[in-house]
């Protein structure tokens, strides 16, 4: 009888470790043809060595239902007349208060500034090129770490600034935060006074047409760049949920290497290497690793572990828990911690089933890392909505 019992928890227990998801995904093109930012890395403390939660969520996630709370309808692209009127209201909102709004409001939905900077950049490369095309949003874009730069006088050409945005939406796409400064032909010009260049350019549009040049006298004391906008959407949970800040305690067991997590390994050593090597901090180190795994790993549907870290980059496919044992493995073989996160997720499909996702320390926060989707991002889930979560671990042995 005790064995039957023990079977049968077995099997039960089995089936709470596979995720259902539909989708596969696309090779990562982005490129930095120029270091746009400075990431710093807070200082690492930790939580306990195991963390057992339980605790139901419903994400409610706009990129999923394209509704935002109360029903407030999350757009996915905007005119990019709507988007010059947005730059003027900002233009003199800063000739008010000499500093950035918090947000800015378009088609009656707040965006942040980070967002709102993606948002200009496209409309600038898109008239530049004279496309008349939407833009489309990109949501959840976090603040930069530490704007810096210094005073910017004198004139730069529409073809320099073009360079600038394209080289602004590469570093965002890639790294989906706003970066602390650019360099220009005048010298480095912080996150803020950036994003004031941007809103000046289309604010001198005449005639649906780019001015050739604008003229700029910024300076490194400047009030704008004193302030640093923030701005957190109500209808969007899903980091507050799923991104654990780090108290304290022991990282040591968050680095280890484990039977199906080879952290030592030649193969995973190299390979961490060769992903993360053109990164400058952790943060673009775990997003070019959860990227790398996002994009060159196909997902299989099966129970449990099959392959390990190893054999899944070796065969580049793996369920939920194969392809946390790779996103794990190449973090901590980077010298990043790196947890497991076990719960029950309800999926795009209507299933709800057993899940296993990653979350790597960055920044003194445990951010959530499932790359069996297309559609999520470092810090970001869209491909699951409601969840429980039944526990966080250095290891797990199915």
């Amino acid at each position: 009888m005790l064995l039957v019992l023990t079977l049968v928890f077995f099997i039960s227990l089995s089936a709470n470790y596979a995720c259902n998801v539909s989708d596969n995904t696309l090779n990562d093109n982005y490129n930095l043809t120029e270091e746009l930012s400075k990431n710093s890395d807070s200082s690492l403390n930790n939580e306990t060595n195991k963390t057992s939660q339980k605790y139901s969520v419903n994400l409610n996630d706009s990129k999923i239902s394209f509704l935002a709370a109360g029903g407030e309808e999350r757009p996915t692209k905007l005119s990019q007349d709507s988007i010059i009127n947005a730059s003027k209201n900002v233009n003199n909102f800063i000739s008010k208060n000499g500093k950035l709004p918090n947000h800015v409001t378009i088609n009656d939905y707040k965006f942040s500034m980070p967002e709102f900077m993606f948002l200009l950049s496209k409309t600038i490369q898109n008239k530049y090129k004279k496309t008349n095309s939407d833009v489309t949003i990109k949501y959840d874009v976090n603040n930069p770490t530490k704007p810096s730069g210094a005073a910017v006088k004198g004139t730069i050409s529409s073809k320099n600034y073009y360079n600038y945005t394209a080289r602004v939406v590469s570093f965002i796409n890639k790294n989906n935060i706003a970066p602390n400064f650019v360099r220009t032909s005048l010298g480095v010009m912080q996150y803020q006074a950036t994003i004031h260049s941007f809103v000046k350019i289309l604010g001198g549009m005449k005639d649906n047409k780019l001015p050739s040049s604008i003229s700029l006298n910024i300076k490194k004391t400047s009030s704008i760049n004193n302030h640093l906008p923030k701005y957190i959407r109500p209808d969007n949970p899903s980091s507050k949920a799923l991104n654990d800040l780090y108290v304290n305690g022991s990282l040591e067991e968050y680095l280890k290497a484990t039977k199906n997590c080879q952290v030592e390994d030649e193969l995973i050593q190299s390979l961490a290497s060769e992903i993360t090597k053109n990164s400058k901090s952790k943060l673009q180190k775990a997003t070019a690793i959860f990227n790398w795994v996002r994009n060159n790993v196909v997902y299989q549907y099966y129970y449990n572990t099959k392959h390990g870290a190893k054999n899944t980059y070796n065969k580049r496919v793996g369920n939920c828990v194969d392809q946390s044992h790779l996103v794990i493995a190449l973090s901590r073989a980077s010298g990043i911690p790196a947890r497991y996160v076990h719960g029950r997720c309800k999926f795009l499909t209507g299933k709800t089933i057993g899940h296993v996702w990653a979350q790597i320390l960055v920044n003194n926060m445990w951010t959530v890392a499932d790359p069996t989707s297309s559609k999520n991002s470092f810090g970001v889930i869209n491909s699951w909505t409601t969840y429980t979560i039944h526990g966080k671990f250095d290891k797990i042995d199915f």
